[in-house]
């Protein structure tokens, strides 16, 4: 019997997401939440239900699996605030694999990942929790991602890269072996990484220059 799960997000990245889940066959999506606005319309064949706020009550229902659907650069924060509502709420988060993915056998994981279609991981490598492994991306051995990391199509992590938490690597990137990034960094599309990158900060170009400082800001902002 398939399990229903609730989709959390409405956007482009959403669209990724329901296919692999449609392949899998292992899950029925119950619907999507997502701006009151956007109640009632449908995104890939799937009918946005309500929003977020209605969280507990659709778990109330029995719904009580979720993934968060909402991709983007810079919604790290945005993901991470859905991920502490849906548990507060008591959602347990699968993760996602893309039926076309190459996954080892040998690595670790967290929940409520999304690896999309035809990425590779290798052996040993790490990944936190509700991070996005987006299509064709290659995480090479004893590679580690951290919560919340969004690896955008095409990039490519070599050996023992460490990506820290809400960090964004641009599509086709390169993060050469041995890199440490640290957490709440964005590295602009086709990127080539050859040193440790400072957290904080919006790198860009080939190889990478510092284009500015990301201003942080506590919860209450």
């Amino acid at each position: 019997m398939e399990k229903k799960v609730l989709l959390i997000g409405g956007g482009a990245h959403a669209i990724s997401v329901i296919d692999s889940i449609k392949h899998l066959k292992r899950y029925e999506i119950a619907g999507i939440l997502d701006k009151k606005e956007k109640v009632n319309t449908c995104v890939a064949g799937v009918k946005i239900i309500g929003v977020d706020d209605e969280l507990d009550a659709f778990y109330q229902k029995g719904i009580q699996f979720a993934v968060i659907t909402v991709g983007g650069i810079a919604n790290a924060k945005v993901r991470r605030a859905l991920y502490d509502r849906c548990k507060k709420a008591g959602y347990h988060f699968p993760n996602i694999i893309d039926k076309d993915a190459v996954v080892s056998k040998d690595i670790k994981m967290g929940e409520g990942n999304y690896i999309g279609k035809g990425a590779i991981i290798n052996a040993k490598a790490v990944l936190g929790n509700v991070c996005i492994v987006n299509t064709g991306v290659i995480m090479e051995h004893e590679t580690c991602i951290e919560d919340f990391v969004h690896l955008a199509p095409g990039s490519v992590l070599c050996g023992n890269v460490w990506v820290k938490a809400n960090t964004h690597i641009g599509a086709n990137s390169t993060l050469l072996q041995n890199i440490r990034i640290e957490e709440n960094v964005i590295v602009g599309a086709g990127s080539l990484v050859l040193k440790d990158l400072k957290a904080n900060r919006i790198y860009y170009g080939s190889p990478v220059k510092e284009v500015r400082r990301i201003e942080t800001c506590n919860d209450n902002c």
